[in-house]
C-alpha cells in the first residue's frame, strides 16, 4: 500500500526542489536566489515562504549553499 499523507507529500516536494536546484547548479558555480524561486513558484504553484523553507533544508544538508544576503544559490565547495 502506498502511503500519500500529509508528510509524503511534502517529503515529495522538498525532494523535488532540492533536485531541480542541484541539477541547475551541474552546469553553473552559482545562481541567483530571487529569479530561482520565481522559477519554482511559478512551475509547483509553492509559495515563496514555502520555496524558501525547502531551499534552507537543502542548505542544512550540504546539497548547495544559501547566501540570501547576495542573492545567490552556490555549489558546495569540494575539498
Amino acid at each position: 500500500m502506498v502511503r500519500r499523507d500529509g508528510a509524503e507529500i511534502r517529503k515529495e516536494r522538498i525532494q523535488e526542489v532540492i533536485r531541480k536546484i542541484v541539477a541547475l547548479l551541474h552546469n553553473h558555480k552559482e545562481i541567483e536566489l530571487d529569479s530561482t524561486v520565481a522559477v519554482l513558484e511559478y512551475e509547483t504553484g509553492l509559495r515563496p515562504e514555502k520555496i524558501m523553507e525547502y531551499l534552507k533544508i537543502g542548505d542544512r544538508l550540504k546539497r548547495f549553499e544559501l547566501d540570501i544576503d547576495r542573492d545567490k544559490i552556490r555549489k558546495i565547495k569540494e575539498a
